[in-house]
């Protein structure tokens, strides 16, 4: 029984070897419609093997699918632009001013009145007037500012031109009421057709010419906000 095992073993690796050894030379196989494939320079020759069905990848492959084509943007579609901008920055300055200076003056001419027509030189009664002193001055400060910026949200914009090389521009504005609160989304700026993605959206790091304006509305915007008097305080810069 163990001799007719082994022998039946040996069958079916010697036949599997051979066809393993006609399938290369023959050409590669297609591992779905096992078909044999010719190789280069039986293409080359316009020789083909026995089994072989002309086709390409997609007649020969049972889980092909065809992408659709690219949909065309026309002027006032609609395409989603994900915005997420995030910024970092940080500076760090010192400054140490100091200033001395001395001074030494002395008044050695002087003027009267005469007759309140013309001026005449004349004399001090107690010689001539000094002022002397010494001036000391430092200025030293010391500054340090960071700062992180991060916008994130989605909103829907328009197509409101396409160029002369295909390159669009969108413009979109999103207004959110809560209660009293008020938040106004405006964007604008281009791309190019290749960077809108096939579920018709768009990163803001690929748009050029970018500009993003939020405004607040509302109680909680009225806390924080400055007054008219406060602004040409601050404008004025007095310090």
């Amino acid at each position: 029984m163990r001799s007719l095992t082994a022998y039946a073993a040996l069958l079916i690796l010697t036949t599997s070897t051979s066809l393993a050894m006609a399938q290369e030379s023959a050409g590669p196989v297609s591992s779905l419609a096992r078909r044999t494939m010719p190789t280069e320079q039986q293409m080359a020759n316009g020789q083909y093997p026995a089994d072989y069905v002309p086709g390409t990848n997609r007649d020969m492959n049972w889980f092909h699918r065809e992408l659709p084509p690219p949909r065309k943007i026309q002027v006032h579609d609609l395409i989603h632009i994900r915005v997420d901008e995030r910024s970092e920055s940080g500076s760090e300055g010192m400054m140490d001013r100091r200033k001395s200076g001395v001074y030494n003056a002395t008044l050695t001419d002087w003027l009267r009145i005469q007759n309140l027509t013309s001026l005449k030189p004349t004399t001090q009664a107690d010689g001539d007037q000094r002022v002397a002193g010494n001036l000391n001055k430092r200025l030293r400060s010391e500054g340090e500012m960071e700062t992180v910026e991060l916008l994130r949200f989605t909103i829907a914009a328009e197509v409101q031109e396409i160029l002369p090389n295909g390159t669009l521009k969108l413009e979109a504005r999103k207004t959110i009421t809560v209660n009293e609160e008020v938040w106004v989304y405006h964007l604008r700026g281009t791309c190019r057709v290749e960077d809108v993605n096939p579920n018709n959206t768009i990163l803001s790091e690929h748009m050029a010419d970018l500009t993003i304006t939020k405004e607040d509305q509302g109680t909680v915007r009225d806390s924080y906000r400055r007054g008219w008097l406060l602004q040409l305080w601050d404008r004025a810069i007095w310090f």
